[in-house]
């Protein structure tokens, strides 16, 4: 008998002993070879695709220095984002500096707050302020501010988007509208362009060279001099963005006939739409033709009151998005003043393009869409639009290397129980579970002391 017990102890010893051996060395590799493991859902703790590209076109050293306490949240949050950094790429370095005890450095970057963080690049500097004033932690945004940082400070050169202006376009600077573009604005600023008006009739010029022309929904008709200077800037390569929404334009629309574009004057319907949160005029879209702006693109995108697009042969163009087989090109605009819309057999039915891009013999780029609202303010962070319509700049500007998903905002998930789920749960977890195992373990030493 005392035999068989010192067995089955001396066994049980070594189970325990082996398991927690093997649980030490499993951590320490862990430990030692710095591996992690992102299992939320949204990949929250993983760096994103756009901020990987960023950093594996940084060839130069740079500095991510933030200035925190020695403990808070905020520190605890910026060190854990930074290593996915500096994992990603040796060139970027990392230091975390106390302003209390080394203030010679926050006086060297005029630092005088908390949270505040540092990315220096050659004789380049931008600063940020990370911290969040109600949760203590660090921003939500945090990853797109530090990645748009170090792509402001790896340009070789600034690119400019020259905003189109003076025939009732979109407000670039309303953020409050609802069609308003100054989320865009905000948007392509943080993206590392920079964003000028530009005026044909003042006379000013549109450089040539690291310019992207921007012409989004004009409502007053062109003259022929504007016309021909568009046509001219884009004959010697210029690089382009033309949002024609339906009736208006025309002119325009005559002019990217000649670029291998064709827009016609008609309103997308798609009932299917309102089935996805979508409406009749609001088409929802993710059907992406393969290029190398919609690869591995997985986003809804919506483009409401939008006119359809395709391409003409015999040029270098290619659709991008196309809207489900249930739509249809709507022509009928006096039935539609009305608010009705009916399919006919002269209608051209779905799928239809709603955006496309070409390149000419002079190897400008241009890029057209249908709609402008689907990067207005109300619609522009509408899941994948903000993504598709950065990934469309960054190629026209020849800055493929960007295109990519940018990073997540955590939205933070809530659970609401009430108070008889709260007592469940308590009796479940803190008596029942306790209760078994206790039972459990006299049970099993009751019979094997009748052994």
């Amino acid at each position: 008998m005392i035999r068989r017990k010192f067995i089955y102890g001396t066994g049980a010893f070594i189970s325990v002993v082996s398991t927690l051996g093997i649980i030490i060395a499993v951590n320490y590799l862990l430990f030692r070879t710095d591996i992690r493991f992102d299992v939320t859902q949204g990949k929250y703790h993983t760096v994103s695709a756009h901020t990987v590209r960023v950093l594996n076109s940084v060839e130069d050293e740079i500095e991510i220095i933030g200035f925190f306490k020695e403990t808070g949240i905020d520190r605890g949050g910026f060190q854990d984002l930074v290593k996915e950094y500096s994992r990603s790429n040796d060139n970027i370095k990392v230091n975390l500096i106390n302003p209390d005890k080394e203030p010679g450095i926050a006086k060297k970057y005029g630092v005088k707050e908390y949270g505040s963080v540092v990315i220096a690049g050659g004789d380049k500097v931008v600063k940020l302020r990370l911290t969040d004033p109600i949760t203590g932690g660090i921003l939500n945004n945090s990853e797109e501010e530090i990645t748009n940082a170090i792509l402001k400070l790896t340009r070789e050169s600034e690119k400019t988007i020259y905003f189109l202006s003076g025939h009732g376009q979109r407000d670039m600077g309303d953020s409050v509208d609802a069609e308003g573009l100054g989320l865009l604005r905000k948007t392509i600023l943080d993206e590392g362009y920079n964003v000028k008006e530009f005026f044909i009739l003042r006379g000013e010029e549109l450089p040539s060279k690291n310019s992207i022309l921007l012409v989004a929904a004009p409502q007053k008709a062109f003259s022929l001099k504007e016309i021909q200077y568009i046509k001219n800037y884009l004959n010697r390569g210029g690089r382009a963005i033309f949002m024609i929404e339906p009736r208006s334009g025309n002119e325009i629309a005559s002019v990217l006939k000649g670029y291998g574009f064709e827009l016609f004057d008609d309103v997308i319907i798609d009932p299917s739409s309102k089935l996805e949160g979508g409406g009749d005029i609001a088409p929802i879209v993710s059907d992406y033709p393969y290029h190398e702006i919609t690869e591995d693109f997985r986003f809804a995108t919506i483009f409401p009151y939008s006119r359809s697009i395709d391409v003409v042969g015999g040029f270098n163009s290619t659709v991008l998005a196309n809207t489900g087989e249930y739509s249809w090109s709507e022509t009928d605009f006096e039935l539609f003043n009305e608010g009705v819309a009916q399919k006919e057999e002269s209608d051209n039915a779905g799928p239809l393009g709603v955006a496309a891009v070409g390149e000419n013999p002079e190897h400008g780029r241009i890029a057209v869409f249908g709609s402008v609202d689907f990067v207005s303010n109300i619609f522009l962070e509408f899941s994948g639009n903000r993504d598709f319509f950065l990934n469309t700049l960054n190629w026209v500007s020849g800055d493929e290397n960007l295109i990519s998903i940018r990073p997540k905002v955590v939205n933070t998930g809530n659970i609401t129980i009430t108070s008889k789920q709260v007592n469940l749960i308590f009796l479940f977890t803190v008596v029942m579970i306790p209760a078994v195992i206790l039972f459990s373990g006299l049970a099993i030493w009751w019979k094997r002391t009748r052994l």
